[in-house]
C-alpha cells in the first residue's frame, strides 16, 4: 500500500515536471496552447473575475514615434475563445531591427530582478497570459519604460478587443531626447534636450558645453557673454516650443558658430523623433 502511494506520488511529481518543462519554450514566445495554460492544478485558464468579454482575433498596437533610446514598441495579442492565447512584443529601431538582435550593454542588468531583456519579455508575457488583465501587470524596477509601454499598449488593445476592432492602433507617449553634436575647434558641443507629450513639444533646452571641464556658455561668468547666450538660447528654444517647429528660428547674421551647432542638433532631433 505504501509502495503504491509512493509510486503514485512519484508519477504525479514527474507529470508536473514534464508539464513545467514543456511550458518554458512556449512562454518564451509568449504563446500558450490550450493544454499548456495558467492553472497547473486543473490545466485550465482561470481568467480574472468580472473581466469583460474579449472578441476573438489578432490585435496590434504600436507607439507613434521612436523613443529617446531609438526604439518604437509594438505589441500583438491573439485572442481565442475570449482569452489571450499568444503575446508578442517587439522593440524596433529605425533600421527595423528587433532590439533582441542588437548587440549592446542595454540588454543585460545584473543588479535587477530580471537580468536580461529576454527575461523581462518573458515576465511580461507570463503576467499578461496568467492574469488575462493588463491592470495586473507590475512595472519592473530598472526597466520601467519598457514595462510601462507594454502595459499601455496592452490596455489599448483590450479596449479594441472588447469591441472586436482589429484595426492597428498607435498610442501617444511621453518622450525625452538628448542630442549632442561633435565638439567644435574650441571644444564646445551643442547639447539639446527635448521633451514631447505625444506629438506636442512641451520643453526644449539648449546649451553649449565643453565636456572635459563642464564649462557652459549659459553659465559662463565672462560678462557680457553669459547674458547674451542665455537670452539667445532662451529665445530660440522658446520660439520652437511656441511654434511647435523643429526648424531653425535663429536670428539672421547672429552667432554664426552657435547657429550651425543648433541647426545640427535640430536636424538630429528630427531624425530621432521620426514617426514609427
Amino acid at each position: 500500500m505504501q509502495n503504491n502511494k509512493f509510486k503514485t506520488g512519484s508519477a504525479f511529481r514527474l507529470g508536473n515536471f514534464i508539464l513545467a518543462a514543456a511550458l518554458i519554450p512556449l512562454l518564451l514566445t509568449g504563446c500558450v496552447e490550450k493544454e499548456l495554460i495558467n492553472d497547473p492544478t486543473t490545466g485550465a485558464i482561470m481568467p480574472t473575475k468580472n473581466l469583460e468579454a474579449l472578441i476573438d482575433g489578432q490585435y496590434t498596437a504600436t507607439t507613434s514615434y521612436y523613443d529617446g533610446r531609438g526604439y518604437a514598441q509594438q505589441l500583438n495579442i491573439f485572442i481565442k475563445n475570449g482569452l489571450i492565447t499568444k503575446v508578442n512584443f517587439q522593440e524596433i529601431d529605425r533600421s527595423k531591427t528587433d532590439r533582441l538582435a542588437v548587440d549592446g550593454p542595454d540588454k543585460t542588468w545584473p543588479n535587477l530582478v530580471v537580468t536580461n531583456l529576454s527575461s523581462l519579455y518573458l515576465r511580461l508575457y507570463n503576467e499578461l497570459i496568467s492574469s488575462q488583465n493588463p491592470d495586473e501587470i507590475d512595472a519592473i524596477s530598472g526597466a520601467t519604460q519598457t514595462s510601462e509601454r507594454y502595459v499601455k499598449l496592452a490596455k489599448k488593445i483590450f479596449a479594441q478587443a472588447k469591441k472586436g476592432d482589429q484595426e492597428p492602433i498607435k498610442i501617444d507617449t511621453l518622450d525625452t531626447y538628448t542630442i549632442i553634436t561633435p565638439p567644435d575647434h574650441d571644444g564646445y558641443q551643442g547639447v539639446l534636450e527635448a521633451t514631447f507629450n505625444g506629438s506636442t513639444l512641451t520643453a526644449l533646452n539648449y546649451d553649449e558645453i565643453i565636456t572635459e571641464d563642464g564649462k557652459s556658455k549659459r553659465k559662463s561668468t565672462d560678462s557680457p557673454e553669459n547674458a547674451d547666450f542665455n537670452a539667445l538660447f532662451d529665445t530660440i528654444t522658446q520660439t520652437a516650443v511656441n511654434n511647435q517647429s523643429l526648424e531653425s528660428a535663429f536670428p539672421a547674421n547672429d552667432a554664426i558658430h552657435e547657429k550651425a551647432k543648433y541647426e545640427e542638433c535640430l536636424r538630429l532631433l528630427r531624425e530621432a523623433r521620426s514617426p514609427f
